[in-house]
């Protein structure tokens, strides 16, 4: 049996996995795919509309990932780092990210959901297909400031009732003595 010899230096794989250690470490969200039977052409396509949305697509090499994500919070993504493993690594809105990537598996087949990581949960591919089912950013935020408008006024509604009540009462009093006098 031949003996293979080492193709990439060993400081080389330290900064490679200290490299991938920080982007792991630095990402607000990951998502994670199985590309087997993309192209390259379409794997850059994929990675320059998940860029546009503010996320990067990263073809892993599992045992370096595996080693990167040791001792962190992301460790419990090991058991979905087999086989062919794309990671979308972001920091912006993991909702519009999600959208662009579902998309994309709708147009293409060939790029699955496995999975990923969100706020300590780790979450598998339907999690992912409901995050890009999620309204954007905007609309969500809008809902709120909308609740909590409508719970604004019911409760000045509520604290000015006994107030208007004795401003009808004195008022109906100031008219009974003007009628008196």
């Amino acid at each position: 049996m031949e003996i293979r010899e080492e193709t990439m230096p060993r400081e080389d794989k330290i900064a490679r996995v200290e490299e991938m250690r920080n982007r792991f470490l630095s990402s607000r969200f990951i998502f994670l795919t199985d590309f087997t039977g993309l192209k390259a052409q379409e794997i850059n396509e994929l990675r320059f509309k998940l860029r546009e949305k503010g996320g990067e697509y990263r073809v892993l090499k599992n045992t370096l990932a595996l080693l990167a994500i040791r001792d962190t919070e992301y460790q419990p993504l090991e058991e979905l780092l087999v086989g062919p493993v794309g990671a979308v690594f972001g920091s912006e809105d993991p909702v519009a990210v999600a959208k662009e990537l579902a998309a994309y598996a709708r147009e293409n087949p060939n790029l699955k959901m496995k999975g990923g990581y969100l706020e300590g949960k780790v979450l598998d591919a339907n999690e992912v297909r409901s995050i890009a089912l999620l309204p954007p950013r905007e609309v969500l935020l809008g809902r709120l400031v909308g609740s909590l408008k409508g719970s604004l006024y019911g409760l000045h509604s509520v604290l000015s009732g006994p107030y208007r009540k004795l401003v009808y009462a004195l008022q109906a009093v100031a008219e009974e003595r003007s009628k008196a006098a």
